[in-house]
């Protein structure tokens, strides 16, 4: 009797450190798989460029990764090329040509504005250039579209006096395909001019 007792024992005995021993067995393993994908998935990201006979490794992210700065930059190109003016009608043209890939139909009203007001004629015949300092592009891209505001410093030269003016600006952005028009995958919509006003003026 005694020794039927024992052997039930060691089979229970047996029984549960075949358990443990399985479920320890499983843990590992799915431990080894968890690291394996980690290190694939990591893997999968490095890529290797031969330059010159050398390799060098690079790592690949997220599209969305970099999407703050390159809205900044979108809407930052997109200002200089809107609103750097020289007196040749040529060079005008060719900046707001570039510009329009960036921007709706938004852009082109305001361009026509101010072409009806005759400015892109006085700056031709003044000869008077115009160039945009940028100070900052304050993005939210908690929402979508995403919006931006623009601070900016307009300065406009002519022969005798010198023209400082802030510009402030306000535009929604929405994704589209990226092309060499529109490297950053962007178009802004709305844009508008929420202020322009002289801050200093000075003769030369």
């Amino acid at each position: 009797m005694k020794e039927l007792l024992q052997l039930e024992k060691d089979f229970q005995r047996g029984r549960w450190l075949l358990m443990a021993a399985f479920g320890f067995s499983f843990v590992v393993a799915l431990t080894a798989v968890g690291l394996a994908f980690k290190y694939s998935n990591e893997f999968s990201k490095r890529i290797y460029l031969v330059n010159r006979g050398e390799a060098i490794q690079v790592t690949c992210g997220s599209v969305t990764d970099n999407r703050p700065a390159e809205l900044r930059h979108h809407v930052g190109r997109f200002h200089e090329l809107f609103f750097t003016v020289s007196p040749d009608p040529k060079s005008i043209d060719e900046n707001i040509r570039r510009a329009m890939f960036l921007c709706d139909e938004s852009a082109k009203r305001l361009y026509n504005n101010l072409s009806e007001q005759n400015f892109y004629r006085d700056m031709v015949q003044g000869n008077v250039t115009q160039r945009v300092q940028i100070d900052s592009v304050v993005a939210d891209l908690r929402h979508y579209p995403y919006r931006a505001i623009t601070y900016a410093r307009l300065v406009q030269e002519r022969a005798t006096a010198i023209v400082h003016r802030s510009l402030v600006t306000e535009t929604n952005l929405v994704d589209v395909n990226r092309s060499d028009n529109s490297p950053n995958g962007l178009l802004m919509r709305d844009f508008h001019i929420l202020s322009s006003r002289v801050t200093q003026e000075y003769n030369k």
